[in-house]
């Protein structure tokens, strides 16, 4: 889009102005206060809606009283349209003219602009000097993502939502932080664990339970992992049997469409009539002929049947021509019966032998290997199964006695704490200690008695700290017990998953076997015959396939015969040829027609008149055999017989399109489930396998049922265990402090990520367009610093850029015009790179005051170049030379 004209009504310190636009490059200049601004804003107002009273420091109401508002002449797509914006709600009410005079509404407007908005167009192809210094109140981190998210709209928006983030964040935790939420319940958690720590060694025989709770739990886990994908599976098999009638309906369909021939082309149907209708006419003259024929002979006295003769006289020559082809085929006939016989008699000897009538198709040899290979395997794990099953049932017993010795042995343990052993063999200290009092109260030298027990007594105290611990004995045999019990506990799951297996195997290769038997039909063979007389089944299979084609043998001679009877049904008043033997009908038919032709002869040697009628008549009638030749090639060509078999083709080519677009809605409609449908050979292994997968799912669930209840068990008999009730008030409290630990962390995470997801948005939003873009800012940034800067590179967390000697910087090591200097280039690639989508005109106000006069010189050759494919409207305070493009002296009023 470029804009030609301004035309302002009234709007901040302009009223009844009209300003004209170069096409390419704009510049109007002026000092402070001429109307740089305020001409920017309204350009900016009249295409995207003019500031409301909610900002009316931005709405530039005009002065002197003059009304509010203006219009734009832009073209747009070679197209002219005067864009007017006048005061009214919602930003004003906006007219666009096009060049017909006809006019439209703000949806039009914004589908001319689409998809630039208000917002985008300030963003990318408009910025001014406060642009510029925005960026030097960033940190460098803060600076070089704001760079980076030069090209995503609304990204100071975005990147402030971001930062409300992770502040949020660090209220909640600091990794070096003590008073925050998240700091104090770790630190509270750690408290607990080590009270609970503390509390856990005082459990006598825990840590042995806690042992078997763990197996427990393990076990519960694998076991429900099994169950969700046993579910999963039993799932998508309930489906595929669900979709199977459909499956089923389309692969008839499919089938019956592969046995139609091709359709024949509606151009044959075309050519049939026509030659239908010509001999049609034909017809018609041959009757002419005949009525001038009769006329011509009315005189003379002609037998019935001579003139019924030269009436159709075509037709009995063409029949007449075929008459040794026709001899042929009554001698191979009768040929054709005798072989029949036969083979009729040798296939009724082996139907007897195997037992069946019906003629199979013998196994190839991949399924007889596969067939024998089947059998091998269902014997053997058939042997397995039974072996199995013994072994589960002493497994089984097994696993009652240990249950009953672990009951026993714990109701033992339960009963008052007998007297240790060694109480009974070690002395206790108030032996000694009476001893030594005892001695006190003796005289003299027998006070040396106390020494005694004293000396003792540390005696007894030193060996009772030296002498291992010992355990009570009937916990050590408990403990073995438990642990023989869950070793035998797990020899059991294991052979019932080993039988679960070899049963499902046994059901697979059983559905295999069946599904063989059915894919061959052999459903009422023996596994013997199957197996062992193949070389008999391909025989009895070669002698039906041999009689067959005998029979079509057959039934082509007989038909050739009885086509040229057939051909005779015109004439069945004069040759009755329908009770007849076939030789007897042929040398029935030659008579007479060699009499008819004899008499022929004699009635045009007599009369010329008759002669000619008689050549004309001839050469119709061969020009409806001509035409009956043609209808018979056409039907031919297409392997047809007759007119009644065309109709029958035709009909047939219209139910194939029903089975076409029959098969077309099938096929969607288990588009999804074709696949995997195309696996099984039939409903019966589908369902098998489903049976057999629900068999699974429940032993599976079984299972999980005696582990759960286990499980429960132990878990209980772990909490008994404990020496009292603080135990159970500890894992309370750390479990509700590792609730709340999570609810925190929670919290901190989804602002953390939320903060993270958000910058990586608006750079991967930016990196759509970066290799474009990063191309034309290096190319901007070299003109603009003089070729000074070379390349730009950018990553999703840094911005640097390389020095003409390869040195490298920081967007935060750069001079504050050098770091102008490379936003600009950014903002005006994108600017150009965004083109593709709407290009629009730039408008750059007062954007580079901080410039010195070389920049500034580099700047307007830059804006000359962009330009050539983006109209840039240039305000600025500078004196500026009229070679850049039209320039327009702004002055103060």
């Amino acid at each position: 889009m470029r804009i030609e004209a301004v035309d302002i009504f009234g709007f901040g310190k302009w009223y009844d102005q009209h300003f004209d636009f170069d096409p390419q490059l704009q510049v109007f200049q002026g000092a402070n206060e001429a109307g740089k601004s305020t001409l920017s804003a309204f350009i900016d107002g009249v295409l995207f809606g003019f500031a409301t009273k909610k900002k009316p420091y931005a709405q530039y109401l005009p002065k002197s009283g003059h009304s509010y508002g203006g219009q734009i002449t832009v073209v747009q797509h070679g197209q002219r349209y005067v864009v007017k914006r006048v005061a009214g709600r919602a930003g004003g009410e906006v007219t666009v003219t096009d060049a017909a005079g006809q006019q439209h509404d703000a949806a039009f407007l914004q589908q001319l602009l689409a998809p630039i908005d208000g917002p985008l167009f300030r963003q990318i192809f408009r910025f001014n000097q406060q642009d510029l210094l925005a960026i030097f109140q960033l940190q460098q981190a803060d600076l070089s993502r704001h760079l980076l998210t030069v090209g995503a709209a609304g990204s100071q928006e975005w990147l402030g939502l971001a930062q409300k983030y992770r502040r949020e964040a660090a209220r909640l935790y600091k990794p070096r932080g003590r008073v925050w939420p998240l700091n104090q319940a770790l630190s509270k958690l750690d408290e607990l664990n080590a009270k609970l720590a503390s509390a856990q060694a005082t459990l006598p025989a825990y840590l042995t339970q806690q042992q078997q709770v763990d197996r427990q739990k393990a076990a519960v886990q694998t076991l429900g992992q099994q169950i969700s994908a046993s579910r999963a599976k039993v799932s998508a098999l309930t489906q595929l049997q669900a979709a199977w009638p459909n499956y089923q309906a389309w692969q008839t369909v499919r089938q019956q469409i592969a046995q139609q021939p091709a359709a024949l082309s509606p151009q044959v149907y075309q050519d049939y009539q026509a030659l239908q209708q010509k001999r049609a006419s034909s017809h018609a003259e041959l009757q002419q002929l005949a009525a001038k024929l009769n006329a011509v002979t009315d005189q003379q006295q002609l037998a019935p049947a001579f003139l019924f003769y030269q009436q159709h006289q075509a037709e009995f020559d063409a029949q007449l021509a075929q008459v040794a082809d026709v001899q042929t085929a009554v001698q191979v006939s009768a040929q054709l019966q005798q072989q029949q016989q036969d083979l009729q008699e040798e296939s009724q000897q082996l139907q007897v032998q195997l037992g069946t009538k019906q003629a199979v198709q013998p196994l190839s040899e991949l399924d007889f290997t596969q067939a024998r290979n089947n059998q091998q395997q269902r014997q053997k794990l058939q042997q397995q199964i039974q072996q199995r099953q013994q072994a589960l049932q002493q497994q089984t017993t097994q696993n009652q006695v240990l249950e009953q010795q672990v009951a026993h042995l714990e109701g033992q343990l339960q009963q008052p704490q007998r007297r240790s052993q060694r109480s009974k063999q070690q002395p206790t200290y108030l032996v000694w200690g009476i001893v030594a009092v005892i001695g006190l109260f003796l005289p003299g030298w027998l006070k040396l008695v106390t020494v005694v027990g004293l000396a003792l007594g540390g005696w007894q105290f030193q060996r009772q700290q030296q002498a291992p611990a010992t355990t009570d004995p009937v916990q050590q045999q408990w403990q073995q017990a438990l642990a023989e019990l869950d070793q035998h506990q797990a020899q059991l799951a294991a052979l019932t998953q080993q039988q679960t297996t070899a049963q499902g195997n046994l059901t697979a290769y059983t559905a295999a076997w069946e599904s063989l038997k059915a894919r061959y039909g052999y459903a009422d063979l023996s596994d013997d015959v199957i197996l062992n007389h193949q070389h008999d089944l391909q025989r009895l299979l070669a002698c039906q396939q041999q009689n067959q084609e005998l029979a079509q043998r057959q039934s082509d001679a007989t038909y050739q015969i009885q086509q040229w009877l057939a051909g005779f049904n015109f004439a069945h008043d004069w040759l009755p040829l329908a009770a007849a033997e076939p030789a007897a009908a042929i040398a029935q038919a030659t008579n007479f027609v060699t009499a008819q032709q004899q008499q022929l002869a004699d009635l045009r040697d007599g009369d010329q008149n008759y002669a000619y009628y008689q050549q004309q008549t001839t050469r119709v009638q061969q020009a409806i055999a001509g035409i009956d030749q043609q209808l018979h090639q056409l039907l031919a060509q297409h392997d047809l017989v007759s007119e009644h078999e065309l109709k029958q083709r035709q009909q047939a080519d219209q139910s194939q399109q029903q089975l076409a677009e029959r098969e077309q809605v099938l096929a969607t409609q288990i588009s999804a489930d074709l696949p995997n449908l195309q696996h099984y050979a039939d409903l019966n292994v589908l369902t098998t396998e489903l049976q057999t997968r629900q068999t699974e799912l429940q032993q599976q669930q079984s299972q999980l049922d005696t582990a759960q209840r286990q499980l429960t068990t132990g878990q209980t008999q772990l909490t008994q265990l404990a020496s009292d009730g603080s135990y159970r008030v500890l894992r309370q409290q750390v479990a509700q402090q590792e609730a709340e630990i999570s609810t925190l962390t929670q919290r901190w995470l989804s602002y953390q990520l939320a903060a993270q997801w958000i910058e990586q948005t608006l750079s991967q939003a930016s990196q759509q367009r970066l290799p474009a873009m990063l191309t034309l800012a290096e190319k901007y940034f070299a003109i603009l610093t003089q070729q000074r800067y070379v390349r730009i590179k950018l990553t999703t967390t840094q911005i640097t850029v390389v020095r003409q000697d390869k040195q490298q910087f920081a967007v935060g090591e750069l001079s504050q015009g050098t770091a102008e200097q490379l936003y600009v280039a950014l903002r005006l690639a994108f600017a150009q790179t965004i083109s593709d989508v709407q290009r629009l005109p730039l408008v750059i106000d007062d954007s580079f005051v901080n410039f010195d006069a070389a920049r500034q010189q580099q700047v307007l050759t830059l804006l000359a170049e962009l330009s050539r494919t983006n109209q840039v409207i240039y305000f600025t305070a500078q004196t500026v030379s009229p070679q850049v493009g039209q320039v327009t002296v702004l002055t103060a009023q």
